[in-house]
């Protein structure tokens, strides 16, 4: 069995593996982060401690909405003999009317034995105007057997005054339960429960499938998810607890030893806040690359 460091993922998996809800604006991915389903197994190779990963998504809507866009820069630094990893990351986010929001991330991993890891970060939004303005999450993962893998992440999100039925912030508590058919082919299983302070809670559900064993070494992330979560009506300031159906599906696929490139396309379904007619729906393409070096 490969060591842990070779099969966790990075950072950017802190909210959830590939299926983490969307909130607030953002779709799966990119509430996820894109990096999750490209530098796993990359960013924790002692030879190669830095990697630099930039994507690119760009959501369509139907009935004349507005298309989103967002680009993202992760970079990740890996220290070998303390077992740990460390995280930064800007994203940039437009969604008209509200504008453009900017948000900066930092985080660490830590990696006590070959079966635990153990991660923590923050997000800031600089002058948000529909994503949270901060964001705080710690979690773990543990592999107690060879196919077996449990996985907890807690996540506290603060919003200011354009989203004001959620000024007492929003906190989630995401279990999980992963099974390994092998060391590249894996499925996971995902909950999550969050609730607005003093007003109402709400559930989330999410399935992955990863192939992680195709030819030349690509690997292919095939995801499905269902439930309530947080939304900001498009440039009212109002918020919701709307349904979502999502599928996604990620592809990546190494170029040279240093250089992975990874395309993805996501679908979302989601209805009003009565969940008794159609809202909207969503496609986004991303592409992107991973540099180790």
């Amino acid at each position: 069995m490969r060591t842990y460091l070779n099969q966790r993922s990075v950072l950017s998996l802190l909210l959830a593996v590939a299926i983490a809800h969307p909130v607030a604006g953002q779709t799966t991915a990119q509430a996820t982060g894109i990096a999750a389903t490209v530098v796993e197994d990359e960013a924790t190779q002692p030879e190669h401690p830095w990697t630099l990963v930039p994507s690119f998504s760009w959501s369509f809507f139907n009935k004349g909405r507005d298309s989103w866009q967002q680009e993202n820069l992760e970079l990740y630094y890996y220290l070998a003999q303390e077992k740990l990893l460390f995280d930064a990351s800007v994203e940039r986010m437009h969604r008209p009317p509200n504008g453009y929001d900017t948000v900066y991330g930092f985080g660490a991993a830590w990696y006590p034995s070959d079966q635990l890891e153990l991660h923590g970060g923050i997000k800031l939004t600089d002058d948000a105007g529909f994503l949270p303005s901060e964001r705080y999450d710690l979690g773990f993962q543990y592999r107690w057997s060879p196919q077996w893998e449990v996985l907890l992440d807690v996540e506290q999100m603060n919003f200011g005054s354009y989203a004001r039925q959620w000024n007492d912030g929003i906190t989630q508590v995401k279990p999980g339960l992963r099974y390994w058919f092998s060391e590249s082919n894996s499925l996971t299983l995902r909950y999550t429960h969050g609730w607005v302070h003093d007003a109402v809670d709400y559930d989330y559900y999410g399935v992955d499938v990863t192939f992680g064993d195709l030819p030349r070494d690509a690997k292919l992330v095939l995801s499905l998810a269902y439930g309530t979560d947080p939304d900001l009506d498009f440039g009212t300031g109002s918020t919701s607890l709307s349904d979502a159906y999502m599928v996604s599906i990620f592809y990546k696929q190494p170029v040279s030893a240093d250089l992975t490139t990874f395309f993805g396309l996501e679908y979302v379904y989601r209805l009003r806040a009565d969940n008794d007619d159609e809202l909207y729906q969503m496609w986004t393409p991303t592409i992107g690359l991973s540099w180790k070096f």
